[in-house]
């Protein structure tokens, strides 16, 4: 057996995010591990082909990789020492990813692509092809290298995982390049590929194949037009992102990145996140500041959703996994599942109502040593395990279905009318919405109902609330579920003048823009800052009145609380970026 896992370095937090969940007491599934695949040797991942025939294929480190048809495991490639021979090992190197492309059908498209450590220990991807005729093989004897990055120095924090976007790009995420505390500051330095999430165009043509350069950066990349970052960086700050994924539904992005000796850490980006985000190492680790390196700050900072204690009862490695989307299991959809290498305990997560998630651990699983979560398919979720060399199906018994997942609402003023928006981003076991207002924030009417669409993937609705004076008005969604259970929506205001005569609109922030309404007591300054004290934005006043538009920092999605003060005046209050 091929030994893997990390030198790689958690109580949690819970962080508002951009999404708006609603309020739910979920009862989280019990989970178990059914040996499904044997005869293996050092199993680091596994994916499918997306080609209609639900084949699993297991990367093994030392360089082949298996195809699993249901009932046979056989050889697709060996990319090791006796085979294509472009592989290095020890420490965490090794083959370690691999991925199809995203129109691959095996005839007109034979692309497959791996992330793996080449000769000189640097990371590398190469494209490959199936072989003519044959699905089962791969063609080793001619491939292309789409990108080296070098990795001096030290043999782990190679980071490790291939996922293709709905986007149709190329995702891949790289670790610092090893060592305590990032001392090079790889994660963020803006020159330096190492640390980073990256997002490259793997069908840009325009080019000379072998180690694409700038172009390859789709044009809608983040820092296309920062010189100080390189055009390919899709984010900042990781450690040893090992393992990551999107949601098949949703199109969120989950990382986990494996910390160092303090904290474990999950972080959540909602799909539609334009990147440009920081997820703060080696300034934090987890949420605290990491121990040893001086405070700092990072900007677009972007805290996680999860961390845990390291070491906790044993845990020293976070396995970054999926949010199941099958059909075997109701009552698990939904939920995001991740485990720890080295105690093998199970977290799961899931929105908790108010723009965060809900957790918890599960111990005792009896399997160790999982160093990554594979999707078939239909959506069946399978563990990875170098402990015992195995892949396993994830079993979910009990639980309760998660209700509708919301994912945007808004409400519009219009003429004689408010315009009431929102979209459900899944929906289960939902049967009604009810429009709900009033004028306090604490006592609701209901004005409208609307039958859910009973669309899993979710749907869009609008309601039109007609109005006959100009007030502070708030507006809430009541849920229905088929149980006649009611889970309920955050509060939205909008309307007229706040008692203490400041106003800041719209809320939810669609543009960047936020306008400033001061009617009373003059102000001086207004922040932005995080749900952690970051302060993400400031402007000073000298004792204004009047209205003003505040053009905002290229903030990320999410809920950010906004306060602006004065001599005699004071007023806070959430609002959501999207």
């Amino acid at each position: 057996m091929t030994t893997f896992y990390l030198s790689l370095k958690k109580t949690f937090y819970i962080i508002a995010c951009c999404m708006m969940p609603l309020l739910m007491a979920a009862q989280p599934p019990v989970i178990s591990y059914q040996t499904a695949i044997t005869g293996l040797s050092g199993p680091v991942d596994l994916v499918n082909a997306g080609d209609g025939t639900n084949r699993l294929f297991v990367v093994e480190q030392a360089g082949n990789i298996r195809v699993w048809n249901g009932t046979t495991l056989s050889l697709f490639a060996n990319l090791g020492a006796t085979g294509a021979n472009i592989i290095s090992l020890g420490s965490e190197r090794g083959l370690l990813s691999m991925a199809f492309h995203p129109d691959y059908d095996g005839v007109t498209n034979r692309y497959f692509f791996v992330y793996y450590t080449d000769l000189a220990g640097d990371i590398a991807i190469r494209r490959y092809q199936t072989t003519i005729g044959n699905i089962n093989t791969a063609d080793v004897s001619a491939s292309t290298l789409i990108i080296t990055i070098p990795h001096p120095g030290n043999s782990n924090h190679n980071g490790g995982k291939l996922n293709f976007g709905a986007d149709g790009y190329l995702y891949f995420a790289t670790g610092d390049g090893g060592g305590g505390n990032d001392v090079p500051n790889n994660a963020q330095t803006g020159t330096v590929l190492l640390g980073k999430m990256l997002r490259i165009d793997i069908d840009n043509t325009s080019i000379t194949y072998g180690n694409y350069d700038l172009p390859a950066a789709p044009n809608e990349n983040p820092y296309v037009t920062d010189p100080a970052i390189d055009d390919r960086i899709w984010a900042l700050g990781l450690r040893n992102p090992f393992r990551w994924s999107f949601d098949r539904l949703t199109n969120d992005m989950w990382i986990g990145d494996v910390g160092q000796g303090a904290q474990e850490e999950i972080n959540f980006r909602p799909a539609g996140s334009t990147g440009n985000v920081n997820y703060g190492w080696r300034c934090f680790e987890g949420y605290p500041s990491t121990p040893g390196v001086a405070d700092c700050n990072p900007v677009n900072y972007v805290p996680p959703v999860y961390d845990y204690p390291n070491p906790s009862s044993g845990a020293s490695a976070v396995t970054g996994g999926y949010v199941y989307r099958g059909n075997e299991y109701p009552n698990f959809r939904g939920y995001y599942i991740a485990s720890d290498v080295y105690s093998g305990d199970v977290f799961l997560l899931w929105p908790n109502g108010s723009g965060g998630f809900d957790s918890a651990v599960q111990s005792a699983l009896g399997v160790s040593f999982i160093v990554a979560f594979g999707e078939a398919e239909d959506g069946t979720l399978y563990a990875v395990s170098q402990g015992s060399d195995e892949v396993f199906k994830v079993i979910a018994t009990g639980g309760t279905v998660l209700p509708a997942k919301l994912g945007t609402f808004m409400v519009t003023p219009r003429n004689g009318f408010n315009a009431v928006n929102w979209q459900t981003l899944s929906e289960i076991n939902t049967a009604r919405f009810h429009i709900e207002y009033g004028n306090d924030g604490r006592n609701f009417s209901r004005v409208g109902t609307v039958n859910a669409s009973r669309i899993t993937q979710g749907s869009n609705y609008r309601f039109n609330h007609d109005i006959v004076s100009v007030q502070d008005m708030f507006y809430r969604l009541a849920i229905e579920e088929d149980n006649g259970a009611i889970q309920y929506s955050e509060i939205l205001r909008i309307g007229g003048t706040r008692t203490n005569g400041i106003r800041v609109y719209p809320n939810p922030v669609a543009n960047g823009i936020l306008n400033l309404e001061v009617s009373r007591e003059p102000v001086n300054e207004i922040k932005v800052y995080h749900s952690n004290g970051t302060v993400l934005f400031k402007k000073s006043f000298d004792h204004f009145t009047g209205n003003s538009k505040i053009y905002l920092p290229n903030l990320p999605a999410g809920v950010y609380m906004v306060e602006v003060s004065g001599d005699r005046v004071s007023h806070k209050e959430k609002i959501i970026v999207q």
